[in-house]
């Protein structure tokens, strides 16, 4: 695994400003800034088509019973974060003690123009700013699978301070400096051997994703999605019951379950794992919302909901631009005045 290193210079004056904070009884200085010996990185899963928010928005429903949920099917974790029992609900302990759901608006209803706002902000990309913030690393912004970017999103936007992105596309392009037995045994964790060396399928996805993370890579995005339509797998048109939706979340639970596991217990490193799509879904006809709810899942994140969908899939009007996801999540790997996103509404979502 790749190490942020320190030089000297900067080691004394970690110490020296540590020193004053004390000095000054300023606590909070040193709960929110990042600890030095911890490499953060940002998993993206993105979830195309736009997921229902039955998964973690899944109270707004309860009473009108959209989507199918019933009080058999859902879970609370707590300070309001309600989340669909068979999917979200059953993911390690370790994730859901430190799981938030962050609602956004963008206002707008195509695919490309939905995907565009959560994935860029103009002509830049929200991933490469975030890599931009981060510790130098020997993969800066990996884009995994087959699938790439989805359909609407530049392949290709302007550079970040001489960061772009890095296709991975065979699974052995995920190894750097991790031995042959660390690579088996991320391979066995997902039953990811066989003769096809591309990275086009679920359990390969989830492989590359674990070892670039291993590797200490600063921003991993893929879609983990294999069923469906493939430019756009959670399109769950008509699907009012959300069982199309679920079907859909199915395989991915078990794989996402292996990888929050492994990845989470990992020492001095800080995974934030975002899951989001580019909105939710409205009812009648489970439609296009201008908008969605994003799950966030990290070390420092306290596990809650911003607030929930309203009850035909909605955001709420109040519900922030895609923009303050991004710095919500940008203080989740606690990247502190490195990361250009400015202010968010959530610091009662971080353990700071």
């Amino acid at each position: 695994m790749a190490a942020y290193s320190m030089t000297r210079r900067e080691l004394l004056k970690g110490g020296m400003a540590v020193a004053g904070a004390l000095a000054l009884g300023d606590a909070r200085l040193l709960a929110k800034g990042r600890v030095a010996s911890e490499r953060p990185t940002l998993v993206v899963f993105w979830l195309n088509g736009g997921p229902a928010g039955l998964f973690n928005s899944a109270d707004a429903f309860l009473a009108n019973g959209a989507f199918g949920v019933t009080a058999d099917n859902i879970r609370s974790l707590g300070n309001g974060l309600y989340v669909d029992a068979g999917s979200l609900g059953s993911l390690p302990a370790v994730a859901l003690q430190h799981m938030a759901s962050v609602h956004f608006r963008h206002g707008l209803y195509s695919h490309n123009d939905s995907r565009a706002a959560v994935l860029q902000a103009g002509s830049h990309s929200q991933l490469l700013r975030l890599a931009a913030a981060m510790p130098p690393a020997a993969v800066r912004c990996a884009i995994v699978n087959n699938l790439g970017l989805p359909v609407g999103v530049s392949d290709h936007p302007q550079l970040e301070h001489g960061i772009g992105f890095e296709y991975i596309m065979k699974l052995d392009d995920a190894r750097r400096s991790l031995s042959i037995a660390q690579f088996n045994d991320i391979r066995e964790a997902y039953g990811a051997f066989g003769a096809n060396p591309m990275i086009d399928n679920q359990r390969t996805t989830f492989a590359a994703v674990e070892a670039l993370v291993r590797e200490g890579a600063g921003v991993v995005f893929a879609q983990p999605a294999y069923t469906g339509r493939q430019d756009r797998q959670f399109d769950t048109h008509h699907d009012d019951t959300g069982d199309v939706a679920r079907q859909i979340m199915a395989p991915i639970t078990p794989a996402l379950d292996t990888f929050l596991r492994r990845v989470m217990a990992l020492p001095g490193q800080n995974v934030v794992t975002l899951l989001t799509g580019e909105f939710s879904r409205t009812l009648p006809g489970a439609d296009h919302a201008k908008g969605g709810t994003a799950t966030v899942i990290g070390k420092y994140v306290r596990t809650g909901a911003a607030g929930r969908q309203r009850p035909d899939g909605s955001p709420p009007d109040n519900a922030p631009s895609p923009e303050a996801l991004w710095a919500y999540v940008a203080t989740a790997l606690r990247l502190g005045e490195s990361a250009p996103f400015g202010k968010h509404p959530h610091d009662d979502l971080l353990r700071l």
